[in-house]
């Protein structure tokens, strides 16, 4: 998925662009994007509209230009002029809302998960190795992500296992602040400091820890009776640490905590052509007994990336 950089620069723009309380969505015109402050102005011919979902559009409104576009961004909806190429459509689609996240001050940061996996649903194997199942093509849209979200998040054991330096490499853009949510590992000083890049640890306030490394720049602590309880007190600490939106990269038992507690908004699996029968799954969630118990997907839609496919929805 190849992105103008141009068109990129922009998106980053509109990521760190103030922007007024009283707005009602964004326009591109094929160049640059901007501001909707009236209805009135959909009447033009944009090349997209990105829309809160609580504008009120008028009758008068003129959409018939226009086709909606699913996108799993719980508060958007999005509208591409008819003649719109497939390739341009498909970097509005997976970056631009991702741009604006941070401009709809919710209650609690937004919580979007990426992550490779083989075609059977895991993303290690049972040594725990996991280099690389996804492609150089997702590399770069991995990357991407971390740029336009405030925070990037993994679980202590991936920093123990693959030793990531979560930061901005292979695109322009900011790093995002790192986070690490471990309760019992203490040697987590495979994390690579790194200048003008911000680590906090997350921990269950039951297990103490003491940085006498001074390896973090922050230790937020949460608390709850239950385990939604916990991470609904983390992640209102995380808001008032300004953290808007937070990208969760791994591993299985954190992106299946953030599922099952239903935090996490919009899952986007990179699904390589490769089986590998048994390892580490992805996604292990609490049995049900009948499918409608089970968690149910939305507005999914699917991007090829290289040799291989992405799978976007957003959580029900």
């Amino acid at each position: 998925m190849k992105v103008d950089d141009t068109l990129w620069q922009k998106l980053l723009e509109l990521k760190n662009k103030t922007i007024t309380k009283n707005i009602l969505g964004w326009a591109f015109n094929g160049k640059s994007f901007s501001e909707i402050y009236s209805i009135v102005n959909l009447n033009t011919n944009y090349t997209a509209i990105l829309l809160k979902s609580n504008s009120e559009l008028s009758e008068n409104t003129n959409l018939s230009s226009y086709r909606r576009i699913k996108i799993p961004f719980e508060g958007l909806l999005f509208f591409v002029y008819t003649n719109i190429s497939s390739e341009l459509l498909a970097v509005l689609q997976n970056y631009w809302p991702l741009s604006v996240l941070c401009h709809l001050n919710t209650n609690l940061p937004y919580i979007f998960i990426h992550s490779a996996t083989s075609l059977d649903g895991y993303l290690a194997t049972t040594s725990g190795s996991s280099q690389w199942i996804g492609n150089d093509e997702n590399l770069i849209h991995a990357h991407r992500l971390r740029a336009l979200f405030d925070s990037v998040l993994v679980g202590g054991k991936t920093v123990l296992n693959d030793k990531p330096s979560l930061n901005v490499r292979h695109v322009k853009g900011d790093n995002p602040k790192r986070l690490i949510l471990s309760n019992k590992c203490k040697n987590l000083s495979s994390l690579k400091k790194i200048a003008n890049c911000k680590t906090y640890l997350l921990r269950d306030l039951e297990y103490s820890y003491d940085d006498y490394t001074n390896h973090f720049d922050k230790i937020i602590s949460f608390k709850g009776k239950s385990k939604k309880d916990k991470i609904l007190d983390l992640l209102q600490k995380c808001k008032d640490e300004n953290i808007t939106s937070i990208l969760i990269e791994g591993g299985g038992t954190t992106l299946s905590t953030f599922i099952e507690t239903k935090f996490a908004k919009t899952i986007q699996f990179h699904i390589s052509p490769m089986l590998f029968g048994s390892g580490i799954k992805a996604v292990k969630l609490p049995a049900v007994n009948l499918v409608n118990e089970t968690h149910k997907l939305k507005n999914m839609y699917v991007t090829q990336i290289g040799n291989s496919f992405m799978i976007t929805a957003g959580l029900v």
